[in-house]
């Protein structure tokens, strides 16, 4: 008898969206050895960011869109996986018309949480209103499993699931394809990637570096290194870039400011790195400190929970207090004056990745709930 794959059908928002849920459902949907087992089929539910989470009649429109189509899509012994922040409220009741639609036709469903909230939040700190906790609790009851991205995730989101499964699957890269970097250059390059926006931390970077150039104008320190800022710098897409885009201008560091880049060219400024700095403010699991690891690159970022979850301090980088500009500067001052240093992190960081965040090892958890919940046709 001919074998029939288990289908999946990937439920989230894709291009023209970039980052966070739109990279993660295509590493799924274009994963070499997830198409091998299984059937993938991809539900781009991709909207306008203006719009999203607020109750308009549009997104409303949406919503009984997207469970209507996953309805025709599913069928018995499909596997739905749907990726969603899950709150506020209106996307945690789009959840619930998607499961119900996927439930009727017999399909079996995976939730995926890609929101910031639990992750940052202290275990049992995160709050959503009565609507949200009403929808998690339909959840609780249709869903096999909420996979998330982090450990730290999982008491507060199961104050709202009590039941269902809660695996951690963290974000992934293709290591093998990230060029290492030696993260010995002459001069050192300090590299920042993620949105010019001020929550990431550019203005706790700017004054770090100045304090660290001031030092050395004094005789304390080095201040031989090269800054680059990886971000969509065009003028126009949004008033606070365009706020911090003048920022780093008005500091004398506009050509350190690379514009828009391919993700190969992301790889490469990574394998020329010897520090990524990054004070941001709040994350879920951010993708760069993800490449970071794999590129080898020593990291100093925030310590926040997100974040911590990730690295070790000492073992990985620094991990420095949000806000904490002269720390930052001590950081990145004290890894620069020591290459051997950088060496020994650039290959625990390589090595980190390769066991946590390699893609054969995400597509093989993803993997394994497809089995464990699909059932294939004979």
């Amino acid at each position: 008898m001919t074998h029939t794959p288990i289908r999946v059908v990937v439920v989230a928002h894709g291009p023209p969206l970039k980052g966070g849920i739109a990279t993660v459902a295509l590493d799924l949907v274009e994963d070499p050895t997830l198409n091998a087992e299984f059937e993938m089929v991809f539900l781009n539910t991709a909207q306008n960011d203006s719009q999203r989470g607020k109750l308009a009649l549009a997104n409303i429109k949406r919503a009984a869109a997207d469970a209507l189509n996953t309805f025709r899509l599913a069928r018995k012994g499909t596997v739905v996986h749907s990726h969603a922040v899950q709150d506020p409220w209106l996307v945690a009741w789009r959840q619930v018309a998607i499961a119900v639609a996927a439930r009727l036709r017999g399909a079996r469903v995976l939730l995926h949480n890609h929101n910031q909230a639990p992750y940052m939040e202290r275990p049992g700190e995160y709050q959503v209103g009565k609507l949200n906790r009403w929808a998690f609790a339909l959840l609780d009851k249709l869903v096999e499993a909420n996979i998330l991205i982090a450990a730290a995730g999982e008491p507060n989101i199961r104050q709202y699931m009590p039941t269902v499964e809660l695996p951690v699957i963290a974000n992934s890269v293709v290591v093998d394809t990230v060029p290492q970097s030696s993260a010995v250059h002459d001069p050192p390059v300090i590299l920042f990637i993620g949105e010019i926006l001020e929550r990431k931390g550019i203005v706790i970077l700017l004054d770090a570096l100045d304090q660290l150039d001031a030092r050395s104008a004094s005789g304390q320190g080095t201040g031989n290194y090269e800054l680059r800022i990886l971000g969509d710098n065009r003028a126009g897409l949004d008033p606070l870039k365009d706020q911090m885009v003048q920022e780093i201008t008005a500091r004398g560091r506009a050509a350190t400011m690379t514009g828009p880049v391919s993700r190969s060219e992301v790889y490469r400024h990574l394998s020329e790195a010897d520090l990524y700095v990054f004070p941001t403010f709040t994350e879920g699991q951010p993708f760069t400190v993800i490449e970071a690891l794999a590129a080898g690159v020593p990291i100093v970022a925030s310590n926040i929970q997100a974040i911590s979850n990730m690295i070790t301090d000492g073992v990985n980088g620094r991990m420095i207090p949000i806000d904490d500009t002269a720390g930052f500067s001590q950081a990145i001052s004290e890894l620069l004056a020591d290459p051997e240093q950088r060496c020994q992190i650039s290959q625990a960081n390589r090595t980190l990745a390769l066991q946590r965040f390699d893609r054969s090892v995400f597509s093989e958890r993803i993997a394994e709930l497809y089995r464990k919940y699909g059932s294939a046709a004979h």
